[in-house]
């Protein structure tokens, strides 16, 4: 995801905030927030369309897991998440997160 227009990237060269002008949650826009805690509708669709990539993380936070009724799209601000689970969920071998990482990144393209 280094090549991306997310907030805490482009204010470094345009100026501006780094914080997430596609939901409300006063959040830098990082890559962790996009992939994870992100609430825009755009995003949660997405995460519901390939729910399939998140089957199995944060089974004891009860969200993102496709076997619950309730799948929840995001995490909220109170839930931490180390980079070994990011590493992990980012090397899923799988041609869908490809996909789904290309789809997300194009929310977020303002250039």
């Amino acid at each position: 995801m280094r090549a991306h227009h997310l907030r805490v990237e482009s204010c470094k060269w345009h100026g501006g905030s780094s914080i997430c002008d596609k939901c409300e949650c006063g959040e830098v826009q990082d890559e962790k927030h996009v992939l994870f805690f992100c609430k825009c509708a755009e995003v949660c669709e997405l995460r519901m369309r390939y729910r399939d990539l998140f089957e199995g993380m944060f089974k004891t936070l009860r969200v993102f897991a496709p076997s619950s009724s309730e799948f929840i799209p995001f995490l909220t601000c109170h839930h931490s998440i180390t980079d070994f689970e990011i590493n992990a969920f980012l090397n899923q071998d799988s041609y869908r997160l490809l996909k789904f990482v290309s789809d997300l990144v194009s929310i977020f393209d303002t250039g």
